[in-house]
């Protein structure tokens, strides 16, 4: 089994090279090496050529999807001496081996986004034709919550998606056994929360490997099941699929399943008030997130017992497990120091602490008098601790919101006083932060008093890591001459990239109004939506592009489109068309589009109070998880 992995991870994006049709490289990738971790030391020492950046790949492979820091160091390793060498062949392998560590293991899509972009890249440079190329990209959109862009990409996969995992099935077997494109379907369903389409493929998946060997049968599709009906709240069918599932995840031996499944029983048993199981199956997950640093785990299960702790009135307990979700959570939305909580352990001096406070409790009940002093006086002592922790609590709460008070202070000076004065156009806007610092951004910049150059933009995350996001863009933007929209992103990417703020990224689009016309050029944003008043109809202008900050010398297409009288030109942030209701249904960007064409003959600040009237009401009162900005100007 451990041979199979070994040949499955180690190809570029698992799945995606499965159907992939190449060209020969000239170098032998598929030579099985057994015993490959018992040669560690002598290939550290070997001198730097191909065949030792090929061992390093492979030896990060036989870590993966278990011990997630070691398999990226190996990758790293292998990457530098192919990178020295100029060993093109091997790079997209590494790279997007890396991608999927940095996704399933990390929680770091953006990173994860990055390596598969650039593998993508290097097998279209070395002429390698793959059947979907874009496979591990959707994935890392779904993961990223765009559910838009993973809908896009899946319509391109599902057709063909059950006829070639039979295919499969037939012609790699007993290789393939453990996977198959329709589970794979599922699970990007799943991690962009459409749950009943996650269970409809996951099902077929399990139709498919029916015929399996039983040692040979691949575990994943169970996990993603429980998960699906975990998030409907069905409890007790979550746990039953988990249960069914456990012995082909446990006999395939991947800690990063076997966690998952862990916790989803964990979560069942929460959800079934069974405290003492979903304590079990918690620590369980905990131990296992930890040992191999996967840090969705780690989060999910922190997160759990904190609930239960706090239900159970164990203020210590519950506090530390706070601070570690907290912390975690901090990290991923940041995306910097990944590796911070990888030595978090559980404190077994606690619980032996707890054993022995039962002892003294049945000694203390002999005592009479003495029962009453000490436990009197533990409490004394306890509430003074825990006057003291919230009294440090309090302080530093103050000093978080003063620099709260000052980011978002910044991040409003960053957006224009006054909007444009121009006789020909109406123009109105809308900015509403999920957070105290949000991550949008728009602007305007005028040139020789005839043309607009109109800039709307979405950084990663939010808070002050995105807040400094929106400065660079700001000040980069102020240091470039008026241009073409497309030439303003390609010099403003690599701004971003010289400067280096690690894994955040901006999302821009660049608007040039002239008298009859528009140019249109966008980096990594949501369409932009152009009404034309002569037909009343709404075309929805979308231009693929990596974020701002990616790769250095990306090229951004450029659009034109005629702009007369009456014609309307709609900029926005995904926060609106993604807005979820309580149902956790996307507002949709048909919805969006079917708005603005409803309210084309209406000024910019009628269709503005539109748009938000009508997503405030989708929301039904509960709080936005993303920023919203509008942009529309009007052709008078």
């Amino acid at each position: 089994m451990k041979k199979y992995f070994l040949i499955l991870f180690c190809l570029t994006g698992v799945m995606q090279e499965a159907f992939s049709q190449e060209k020969k490289s000239g170098y032998d990738f598929n030579r099985v090496i057994k015993n490959i971790r018992d040669s560690t030391s002598n290939i550290l020492s070997m001198p730097d050529s191909k065949d030792k950046a090929f061992y390093l790949w492979r030896l990060g492979g036989s870590y993966a999807l278990n011990y997630a820091d070691s398999t990226i160091l190996y990758f790293k390793l292998s990457e530098q001496i192919a990178l020295q060498l100029n060993f093109k062949e091997i790079l997209p392998r590494i790279h997007g081996n890396l991608g999927t560590v940095y996704r399933y293991m990390k929680s770091n899509y953006s990173s994860a986004l990055y390596y598969h972009t650039l593998a993508k890249k290097e097998n279209e440079d070395l002429g390698i034709i793959k059947m979907y190329p874009d496979f591990d990209i959707m994935f890392d959109y779904a993961y990223m919550g765009s559910s838009s862009k993973t809908e896009k990409l899946l319509e391109k996969i599902k057709p063909t998606a059950l006829a070639e995992s039979y295919k499969q099935q037939l012609k790699y077997r007993p290789e393939w056994t453990n996977t198959s494109l329709v589970g794979m379907v599922g699970q990007a369903y799943n991690a962009a929360n459409q749950q009943d389409s996650a269970i409809k493929y996951s099902l077929l998946a399990l139709e498919i490997i029916k015929s399996s060997p039983e040692n040979m049968r691949w575990g994943f599709p169970y996990i993603i099941l429980g998960k699906a009906y975990l998030q409907k709240n069905e409890y007790q069918k979550s746990l039953s699929y988990i249960y069914l599932g456990l012995k082909y995840i446990l006999a395939q031996g991947y800690k990063k399943d076997i966690a998952q499944a862990y916790v989803c029983a964990a979560n069942d048993y929460f959800g079934l008030k069974n405290m003492d199981s979903s304590i079990y199956y918690t620590r369980l997950s905990y131990d296992l997130g930890v040992k191999s640093s996967f840090n969705e785990v780690i989060l999910n299960s922190s997160q759990l017992l904190f609930k239960i702790y706090s239900q159970q009135n164990k203020i210590d307990s519950s506090f530390k497990y706070l601070q570690i979700s907290s912390a975690l959570k901090d990290t991923l939305v940041i995306q910097n120091g990944i590796n911070d909580i990888d030595n978090i352990t559980l404190n077994e001096s606690i619980r032996e602490q707890e054993k022995g406070d039962q002892e003294k409790q049945k000694n203390r009940l002999i005592i009479g008098f003495t029962l009453f002093f000490i436990i009197s006086f533990s409490g004394y002592t306890f509430y003074n601790r825990y006057k003291q922790k919230e009294k440090v609590r309090a302080i530093e709460d103050e000093r978080k919101n003063k620099e709260l008070k000052a980011a978002q202070d910044l991040q409003l000076s960053m957006l224009p006083k006054v909007l444009p004065q121009n006789a020909d156009l109406d123009i109105a806007v809308f900015i509403r932060s999920s957070t105290e610092v949000g991550g949008d951004y728009y602007d305007f910049f005028e040139h020789n008093g005839t043309e607009l150059y109109s800039v709307c933009g979405d950084a990663t995350g939010h808070g002050v890591a995105s807040g400094m996001m929106v400065s660079v863009t700001k000040a980069g933007l102020n240091g470039i001459d008026a241009l073409a929209a497309n030439t303003i992103l390609n010099k403003l990417n690599n701004i971003v990239k010289n400067i280096d703020l690690g894994t955040l990224r901006m999302s821009l689009n660049v608007v040039q109004v002239k008298s009859n016309e528009f140019e249109l050029s966008s980096a990594g944003m949501p369409p932009v939506y152009h009404y034309v008043a002569a037909t009343n109809k709404v075309e929805e202008i979308l231009i693929e592009g990596l974020p701002l900050g990616g790769l250095r010398e990306e090229h951004f297409d450029i659009l034109k489109r005629g702009f007369n009288k009456g014609d309307i030109i709609v900029q926005l942030s995904d926060g609106l068309p993604e807005a979820p209701n309580l149902l956790g249904e996307m507002y949709s960007y048909e919805r969006l589009h079917q708005l603005i064409e409803k309210n084309g003959s209406k000024s910019a600040q009628e269709i503005v109070d539109s748009l938000i009237a009508s997503v405030d009401s989708w929301l039904q009162g509960q709080h936005n998880p993303d920023d919203i900005t509008l942009v529309v100007i009007k052709k008078k």
